[in-house]
C-alpha cells in the first residue's frame, strides 16, 4: 500500500512541458508575413482598379501614336520658285524666314476680263420694274396709277394716293400692301438708296386728325417706307419726306389735276451705298 502512494504520489507531479520565451518570440514572424500578404494583395487591387478606369485613354492614345507614325510623311524638301540660285548667299534677301531671290522673276499683271461682244448685258433695277409692272400690273399702269421712268441718276416708281389710301387717310389699303410686296422683293434684289416722297394738292385738309398737308404727306410716305422695312428692306438704306402741295406734277386748277398731284414716288438711286445717310450728306 505504501507502494501505491509513493506511485500515485508521482503520477501527481508530472506536469506538461512548458514552451520556452525563445520558442513564443520565434513563431511572431508569421503576423508580420500575414500583415504584408494582405497589403500586398490591396496593391495588386488598387493597381486593377486603376487600370480599367483608365483603359479607353490609353487606347485612344495607343491610336493616335499608331496613325502618327504610321501616316505617310509629306516632303519638308522646299520648292524652288523660279530660277535656281548660283552664288553667293550673300546676294539673298531673307524675309519671314523665306528665302527670296535678289531679282526676283517679273509677275505679270492680271488682264481685264473682256467681255464677249455677243453677251446679253445684265438687267437693271429700271428694267427689272418696268417688267413686273408691265406683266403684273397692267391695268394700273394703263389707267396712269402707277407708272416707271428714270433720269441720269434715280429711278422713280410713281404710284398715285388712290391706289394706295383713302381720301384723306394715311393708312394703306389691302390693294397697296400686296403691290408693296412686290416693290420690296425688287428692292431687296437690287439694294440701293431709296428716297420716299410723299405728295397732296393745294387743298387744306378736313380731317381733324391731321394739321397740314405737311402733315399727311409725311404720314404717308412713312406708311409706305413703314410697309417696305417690314416686308425686307433695309431700313438703312430708305427714308420717308414730305414736301405737301410745294412740289406739284401739274397746276392744281381741276379736280383731275389735283388726283395726278396726290401721289407717292419711291425715287431709287442708281448708284450704291452702304446707307442713305452718307450717300446724301457725305
Amino acid at each position: 500500500m505504501s507502494d501505491g502512494k509513493a506511485h500515485s504520489s508521482r503520477r501527481r507531479q508530472v506536469r506538461k512541458p512548458s514552451f520556452s520565451s525563445s520558442t513564443q518570440g520565434r513563431d511572431r514572424w508569421i503576423l508580420s508575413y500575414a500583415d504584408f500578404i494582405t497589403l500586398l494583395f490591396a496593391f495588386f487591387v488598387a493597381l486593377y482598379s486603376i487600370s480599367l478606369q483608365t483603359q479607353g485613354h490609353d487606347q485612344r492614345l495607343t491610336e493616335t501614336l499608331n496613325g502618327v507614325f504610321n501616316a505617310v510623311q509629306k516632303s519638308i524638301k522646299p520648292i524652288n520658285i523660279g530660277q535656281p540660285i548660283i552664288g553667293d548667299p550673300k546676294e539673298q534677301e531673307v524675309v519671314d524666314a523665306k528665302v527670296i531671290p535678289a531679282n526676283p522673276p517679273t509677275i505679270n499683271e492680271p488682264q481685264q476680263v473682256v467681255t464677249p461682244p455677243n453677251a446679253l448685258p445684265q438687267p437693271t433695277i429700271y428694267d427689272v420694274l418696268n417688267n413686273v409692272v408691265t406683266s403684273q400690273f397692267e391695268s394700273l399702269q394703263q389707267s396712269g396709277k402707277i407708272s416707271v421712268t428714270e433720269s441720269a441718276n434715280w429711278v422713280n416708281l410713281e404710284l398715285k394716293s388712290a391706289l394706295l389710301f383713302r381720301e384723306g387717310e394715311y393708312q394703306l389699303t389691302n390693294e397697296a400692301v400686296a403691290l408693296l410686296i412686290v416693290i420690296s422683293q425688287v428692292l431687296q434684289s437690287y439694294p440701293a438708296p431709296v428716297l420716299v416722297d410723299g405728295n397732296t394738292d393745294d387743298l387744306a385738309v378736313t380731317s381733324s386728325r391731321l394739321m397740314s398737308n405737311w402733315h399727311l404727306s409725311s404720314l404717308r410716305a412713312s406708311s409706305v417706307v413703314d410697309e417696305l422695312v417690314y416686308r425686307g428692306v433695309d431700313p438703312k438704306l430708305i427714308a420717308p419726306i414730305g414736301f405737301s402741295s410745294e412740289h406739284p406734277k401739274v397746276r392744281n386748277t381741276s379736280t383731275q389735276a389735283r388726283q395726278q398731284n396726290r401721289r407717292v414716288v419711291l425715287r431709287i438711286s442708281k448708284a450704291r451705298s452702304a446707307n442713305l445717310h452718307d450717300y446724301l450728306f457725305k
